[in-house]
Parts: structure tokens; sequence; C-alpha cells
């Protein structure tokens, strides 16, 4: 009985899969019968656009008829790039269009799809790849282009053809790629011999790529546009013969940058772009005066493999620095001055960073090896050092805090977790989205994340004055991180080349100004003391571990123990003793007796198990710095403590917590 259910469920899945592959072929002989029926006179939509649009288009592009019979020197004075793959950014001006001398005629249906509002403006990001055929002077395009306002944001899918012999570009924009955007693409292409070029080339090529593109109907629809953009010519090219004029191979690439004494390669594409979308009546456009400007692909990857280089420098500079930090603190005295808070800021700076990368590397396919490599150091600085240097510290300081054994201690590290996660997701989210060219309440959100990881060395700071201890940071440290770690906001935000084309922003220096004011002042308390900006009357007291002690008991008619708060005599116990310690010190009963301040005779050091000379004088302050009494009321000889406290801050004999000398 399985075995028939199982032959029904394969012969079904059989059946469907034929049904489909009969459908998309019956698909594929219905697009192309359609596209071989194309003509310039009877399908282009370039003829249906509102005049004021094709004279706008006109007065672009450098293809038209009309502009090549008044000048036909005019498109072989100038030469213009071979291949204009690369990443381009820009401003874009959004208006309405009076349709009606066209609906009436046109195809299209007008729609009610999100478009950007009348006189809207923002920023865009396109890249370009492509690819060239048999004939040389025609390159297929492909890519997208992004654009964000602070009310509209989109992001389309481009396909289209450059006419490298004219600097113009015909493209097509939609949300997702499929098979009728191509003829769409046909279309939109103006003139008629353009038109017949256009539709030969663009039938090789999909020959091969109809059967990777979807159905119209099954992929998600919003406004349309057809796309013209005209590039400039390479500079200094006018001088150039007509007759000489340089085809798209690798050899006229190389001849061209010898002639124009240019490397095309890092020369800057500028191009003029308009969008006009049939069924939303919407153009979107470069502002008059203004160019979209980009770099080629060669040039953007060149550009890459030096940011990666010098990032895989910082993140190996930074990984020496934790790790000789690490090693200055390997004991528990010295790290118990560390504040994990501040680690913690700083683990989440790397996660940021780990995540932006990563980002990169599956957003451009053709660097991914080089973002991936940068975020696989990073994810290493991040885990196999930062986290578990972060860890040990938070294990080491849990007896400050609670019982690293109870639910509550549990709850807590619940809690690390949530709000690492909490900052995390939403500031990578916000990050990705400015670079992107997000608007302006993006913009401020970025600058309030900045601010806030990168305050990183506060909590270290008023842990120093809280405790009223220093020299828990190496200085190198200190200084190493502080600059480090300002390498990646200041390339992206302050730096105009940087691969993400951000603009730069004054903010960014306010930034470095407020990070090393930070380590300035860490700096300053190892000089001055850890609580030299506070004034003396507000600075709480340190526990003093050289207070006078009594005389020995046998002078006094009963037993005398020190007040640890007012350093006075008293006849209870100080209520400072770390409770967790009385099932530990029950046992050591006998051992109290000769180490405690008070007792009948002689304390002894329960390090050096050699006796204390309790009857010193208050006065001489010289003879007080040989002993030392913790607040549990235990003595020991100062040079015996300090060594013991170097690896633990807990009383040998009692196991309280012992605060910093």
């Amino acid at each position: 009985m399985l075995l028939l259910v199982v032959w029904v469920l394969l012969s079904t899945k059989d059946d469907v899969s034929h049904g489909n592959e009969e459908e998309r072929r019956r698909f594929e002989r219905a697009w192309w019968k359609a596209y071989d029926s194309l003509s310039y006179s009877e399908n282009s939509t370039y003829t249906l656009m509102p005049s004021s649009m094709r004279h706008r288009v006109d007065a672009l592009l450098n293809m038209n008829a009309s502009r090549s019979a008044a000048s036909p020197e005019s498109l072989t004075a100038d030469t213009y790039f071979p291949s204009v793959s690369g990443v381009y950014t820009g401003s874009w001006l959004a208006e309405d269009v009076n349709q009606k001398e066209h609906v009436a005629q046109n195809d299209f249906v007008l729609t009610s799809h999100e478009h950007p509002a009348d006189k809207s403006h923002g920023r865009l990001t396109m890249t370009l790849g492509s690819e060239e055929l048999e004939d040389k002077t025609l390159k297929l395009l492909h890519g997208s282009i992004t654009l964000h306002s602070d009310d509209y944001s989109a992001v389309l899918s481009l396909q289209g053809l450059y006419w490298s012999t004219h600097g113009a570009a015909v493209l097509y924009a939609v949300r997702e790629p499929n098979a009728r955007a191509a003829a769409d693409l046909l279309r939109a292409v103006p003139g008629e011999t353009s038109f017949a070029q256009a539709k030969a080339f663009l039938g090789e090529a999909m020959k091969e790529r109809l059967s990777l593109l979807e159905r119209h109907e099954y992929v998600e629809h919003g406004c349309e546009y057809q796309f013209y953009m005209q590039f400039n010519p390479i500079q200094g090219s006018g001088s150039f013969s007509g007759s000489d004029h340089i085809t798209g191979s690798v050899g006229g690439l190389l001849e061209a940058s010898r002639i124009f004494k240019t490397d095309l390669y890092s020369s800057e594409l500028q191009a003029q772009l308009i969008m006009y979308s049939p069924d939303c009546g919407v153009a979107i456009s470069t502002p008059r005066g203004q160019h979209a400007s980009g770099i080629s692909s060669e040039h953007y990857r060149r550009k890459t493999i030096h940011y990666a280089l010098a990032a895989l420098v910082v993140l190996l500079a930074q990984i020496v620095l934790l790790v000789f930090q690490a090693i200055y603190t390997s004991t528990p005295a010295i790290m118990a001055k560390i504040s994990y808070q501040m680690l913690s800021m700083q683990v989440i700076i790397d996660s940021l960073t780990f995540v932006l990368h990563m980002v990169g590397s599956l957003s451009f396919g053709n660097i991914y090896i080089v973002f991936s490599v940068v975020a696989f150091l990073t994810y290493m600085v991040l885990m196999a050092f930062g986290s578990r240097y972060l860890t040990v510290v938070w294990r080491l300081q849990r007896p400050e805090m609670a019982d690293p054994t109870t639910d509550e201690s549990r709850r807590e590290l619940w809690r690390i977790y949530i709000c690492y996660y909490i900052i995390l997701i939403p500031g990578a989210y916000i990050f990705c989205t400015y670079l992107e060219g997000g608007g302006q309440f993006v913009k401020w959100m970025t600058c309030t994340m900045l601010f806030a990881t990168y305050s990183y060395w506060i909590p270290q700071i008023w842990r120093n004055a809280r405790r009223g201890t220093s020299g828990g940071l190496r200085k190198e440290y200190i200084v190493g991180v502080t600059f480090l770690r300002l390498f990646f906001p200041i390339y992206l935000f302050g730096y105009s080349g940087n691969i993400a084309l951000s603009p730069p922003t004054f903010f960014i220096w306010v930034l470095c100004s407020y990070s090393v004011a930070q380590a300035g002042i860490l700096l300053l308390q190892d000089a001055l003391g850890p609580r030299f900006f506070i004034p003396a009357h507000l600075r709480p007291e340190g526990y003093d571990y050289h207070h006078p002690l009594p005389l020995a008991a046998a002078d006094s008619d009963e037993s005398t123990v020190i007040d640890i708060d007012g350093l006075l005599p008293s006849t209870e116990q100080p209520e400072s003793l770390d409770q967790s310690s009385d099932a530990g010190a029950t046992d050591q009963d006998s051992t109290e007796h000769d180490t405690t301040v008070g007792d009948s005779s002689a304390p002894d050091c329960a390090i050096c198990m050699t006796s204390v000379d309790s009857a010193v004088p208050s006065a001489n302050q010289q003879d007080r710095a040989t002993y030392m009494v913790t607040p549990c009321r235990h003595v020991y000889h100062t040079e015996c403590l300090s060594r013991w406290m170097d690896i633990k801050l807990e009383c040998p004999i009692c196991r309280a917590s012992l605060p910093p000398v």
C-alpha cells in the first residue's frame, strides 16, 4: 500500500513537471512570435511619449536622427567609454507628467502603484554590468538602481543596451526581471535604425536568457520606467580623429589609454539620465546641470582590494593589542579593574562591522571574496578574542554582583544577550539603510547609534572613579584601540572616495573628537588619579588597609575589634564581613583566633605564618605601612597580602571579597 502511494505521488509529480515544461515551451513560442512581429512604426512606446518628454530625451541623447542630420560629424568628434560597467551615485528629481496627449493611444494602463511625489528629490545609487556579443558597438547592460528620499524608497532591476559609438544607453527598469521587460526595452528605443539594430542584437541575446526569465504575470509589479542615459565623452578625446574611432575591444581600450594619456579604468564616469513611467505618469531625472558620477568596475574592484588590505591591517593590529592586553591582565586583581560593559560595547562594534561586511559580500557578487575575508577576520576579532576576553572578565567580576550559580545570575546573562541583539539588529539595519541613501531621520539615527556605541570608554572611566582604581588597561591598548576603531567610521563618513560611495559628513569629526577625549581622560586617570576630575569634597573615601591598630587586648579589660566604618574600637562584629564566607570560616576558628585584630596575642599572617606586630603607634604612618587590615578584620604583612591580591581579590582566610588597594 505504501509503495502504491509513493508511486502515485511520483507519477503526479512527473505529470506536473511535464505540464510545466510544456506550458513553458508554449509561452516561449508565443514570446518569440510576438517579438518577431514588433516594428518601430506600430509598437514603439518612444513615439507615444508626451511631446515634452520626447523633446527632453531627444535633447539628451546623442543618437537620434535629427541631431545626426544636423551635425553628423558630432557623432565622431568625441570618443566615449567602450564600457560603462561600474557603480554610480547622484541626485534625482521627480515630476508629474501630463499624459493627456498619449493616454488614448498608449496600451499601458495607468495604475496606483507607489511612486515619488511631484518635486520630490533624493539620492540614487546604481550598479551596471555589461556584456558584448558579436556587435562590438552594442553592449548588453544589466544591473539595479536604488532611489531614496525621506518619503520614498525603491529598488529597480535594470536591463538595457549601450551604444559605445554614441555614449547613449536605453534601459528598462522594473521591480523584478521578467520576460516581457525585454520586449518593452526594445519598444523604448528611439529611432527606426537604432530599433532595428537593437532588435537583432537583443534577439541574439535572448536565445540563451529567455528560459531564465519569469513570466510577467508571476512577478511583483510596480511603476515601470523607460530609462535613457547619455554618458560624457572621455576627457580630451575631442581632438581625436573620428576615423580612428575606438571600439569596445581590449586593444581599443589600451590604445585609448595611450592616446588620451589617461587611465580609463580610473577615469570618472559621468552621465545624465531621464526615467519616464507611462503607467504611473512620473518622470525622474538628474537635476539640471548635475550628473550621476561613477567609477568603472575595474577601478571599483581595485579600490575594494585596497580597502580590504587596510581593513586587514587594522583588524590584525586590534588582535595584537587585545592579546597583549589579555596577557597584561592575567591576574584577577588587575582584571577586576576592567569594566565588562566597556568590553561589551566593543564587541557590539565588532558585531556591527561583521554584519555590514557580510551584507556587502552578498550585495556585490564580483567582490564577494574581498568582503568575506574582511568579515571573517572581524569575526575572529569578535568571537575568538573579544567575546572570550569579555566572558573571562564577566565571570571574574560576578562575585561583586551575586552568586554566579544562582538563577539571578542566569537571568542576568540572558538580559545581556537580549540587550546585545536589541542593539545589533536595529543598528545593522540603520547603517545599511544609511549607506543606501536613507532620509534625514535615518541620518539622525545613524549619528545617535555611532555616538552610543563609540562611548565605550565611558564605563571604564566610571569604574575607575567609583572604585578609586586605575591601571587596568595598557596605555598602548587605550591609544591603539581608540584610533584603530575610528578607521571604519572615518572611511565611510569622512572619505569621499569610499567604496560605499556615501557622501562625507562633518559629524564624523565630532565623533573622532569625542572618542579621543574619552581616551585622554583614561590616560589622565592613570597619571593624576582615577578621581582627578571630581572635586575633593565630592570624592568618596576609599578603604584604608593601613589604618591604626589598637594595642593588644592584654592591656585592655575586654576583647577589642576594629570598627571598619569609623576606625574606632567596638565590641560588635563588623557588618561588612561577607556573609557568604560564614560556612567557609567555620573550620578556621582556631586560625582566626590568631589572625584577627583584637586577640589577646599578636596576630599571625596567614600567608607567611609569622607574627604581625599589632602594638604599633597610630601616629607612625611609616610603620603602619608594614601591615594591612582587611574589611573582615584579618591582618597580614603588606608584602604578603599585596602579592596575594595580584592573584585574587579574596581574603586568604574567609574568602570574603576585598576592595582593590
